[in-house]
């Protein structure tokens, strides 16, 4: 009888998570016919069609171009933060994670996609790591949260005659600008203060919330790190840099249908979309980022008549997120991590 009882318990639990997960999956198909129908009100079929058919080739082939250079830069990065754990492991690998990355953060909307893909794989390639090199994911997660907020605290004040205009553009840059002042001065402090007084505050924590295994190995990745302020700052700068990156490849969609904001205009508001882009509540971004580019270049750049424009913008930037996930498929389907026993071998030889 009890057996039956913690079938029944177990059948019950798996039968609430699939519900949710229906649940979710039903919420993410209302938000994107709910964007498809919104849009079809906003623009003419017809004049969005016209402009794809007279988008410019060359400034799409750029802008695919861009986008696949972050991934590359992420395999970089991953692979300083890596080392600084003593953890060796081929840049090219590293790329191929964060590649199949994009395709499963498609079908997975929001952080879970990616970061759990990486959490999968690094569990493979560091076996008796797995700890310190997850720790190394959720470390470039918030290296990268961090630049898109220090670069629209930058750029904001730049296109502050734009971003101002309207009331609710107004009161996200303001926002965005707070939480960038915020994180500037946090990075300002953790590179001011003395690699003793960053150990005292480890300790501190440590002896505050108890010496349990997991708290200890934390303490021990943030004092490595504490030890090497030079790799998290070039690794910081490499994040900056794919932010950059990510701009100008919106930049080039914009100027592939005839929208002519400058570089530093768009740097300053997509960040907000690509921020916005992390919320799990739709597929590839569909709805979120066409309502904030109708919002912050509709209104706030007055291209009233640009609405086709928007809307070819936003369909092409969905079309290369889904070149880059088909991308990530293929690798997903070529790269085979090596198993528990060759990577143990592997690392023997390297140490």
């Amino acid at each position: 009888m009890r057996y039956s009882h913690a079938q029944n318990a177990l059948w019950l639990t798996d039968c609430l998570r699939m519900n949710r997960r229906v649940l979710f999956t039903l919420i993410k198909l209302l938000v994107v016919g709910a964007a498809v129908f919104w849009l079809s009100r906003r623009v003419d079929i017809a004049g969005v069609s016209r402009v794809l058919r007279g988008a410019n080739l060359s400034s799409l082939g750029l802008a695919l171009a861009l986008g696949l250079v972050p991934v590359l830069i992420s395999g970089v990065r991953w692979h300083a933060l890596l080392r600084v754990l003593d953890i060796h492991i081929p840049v090219r690998a590293l790329a191929c994670v964060a590649q199949i990355g994009q395709f499963f953060a498609v079908l997975m909307p929001g952080v879970a996609g990616d970061d759990g893909t990486r959490f999968f794989y690094i569990s493979r390639l560091a076996p008796g790591r797995v700890r310190q090199a997850c720790s190394t994911v959720l470390l470039d997660r918030g290296l990268g949260f961090a630049s898109l907020f220090i670069l629209t605290s930058i750029c904001i004040p730049l296109n502050w005659e734009l971003l101002g205009k309207q009331e609710s553009t107004r009161w996200l840059s303001i926002g965005f600008l707070g939480v960038g002042g915020c994180v500037l001065g946090a990075v300002a402090l953790f590179f001011l203060l003395s690699q003793n007084r960053l150990e005292w505050t480890f300790g501190l924590v440590q002896k505050r919330f108890g010496a349990s295994k997991l708290l200890s190995e934390l303490v021990q990745v943030a004092s490595a790190f504490a030890g090497n302020r030079r790799v998290l700052m070039g690794v910081g700068a490499a994040a900056l840099g794919t932010q950059v990156l990510i701009c100008c490849m919106f930049w080039a969609v914009g100027r592939a249908v005839g929208i002519p904001l400058p570089l530093v205009t768009w740097m300053g508001f997509v960040p907000v979309i690509v921020m916005a882009g992390v919320l799990p509540i739709t597929f590839a971004g569909i709805g979120v980022r066409d309502y904030l580019l109708f919002l912050f270049i509709g209104s706030g750049a007055g291209l009233s008549t640009g609405a086709d424009q928007i809307a070819a913008l936003s369909l092409l930037l969905l079309l290369l997120t889904l070149i880059a996930a088909a991308l990530g498929g293929l690798v997903y389907l070529g790269y085979k991590p090596p198993q528990k026993g060759e990577t143990e071998r592997s690392l023997a030889e390297v140490q």
